[in-house]
């Protein structure tokens, strides 16, 4: 194992079945990593309540650039396919896909 971090899960420290704190290591722990920069970037809030086309483009670059900086990420890998909800639907989803240097590819879908 290179990695390990706390799980997190519903934003609170995940506990097993004894009530002992869950880990996370290597691809996983780099994935928990990720989503939360993501999060905590705002690019997630803006993304939602936009509507124009080109702007959103732009956001999904932006998170493009913040994973690429992860210095586990090879940089150009990453790839983020928008999965538009139709007119008037409110589900919205994309899948992130990036190359470690350590574990191959990682792979997220962010949802509402």
């Amino acid at each position: 194992m290179i990695y390990t971090d706390l799980k997190i899960k519903d934003d609170d420290i995940a506990l097993d079945s004894d009530g002992r704190v869950e880990y996370v290591h290597d691809r996983d722990c780099i994935i928990q990593d990720l989503i939360h920069a993501i999060r905590e970037s705002g690019y997630l809030v803006a993304m939602v309540a936009e509507r124009s086309p080109e702007k959103r483009k732009l956001l999904l670059q932006k998170i493009t650039l913040l994973v690429e900086d992860d210095e586990r990420i090879v940089p150009g890998t990453v790839t983020i396919t928008d999965n538009a909800p139709s007119p008037g639907m409110n589900d919205w989803s994309w899948d992130l896909l990036a190359e470690t240097y350590e574990f191959g590819n990682v792979e997220l879908k962010i949802e509402n």
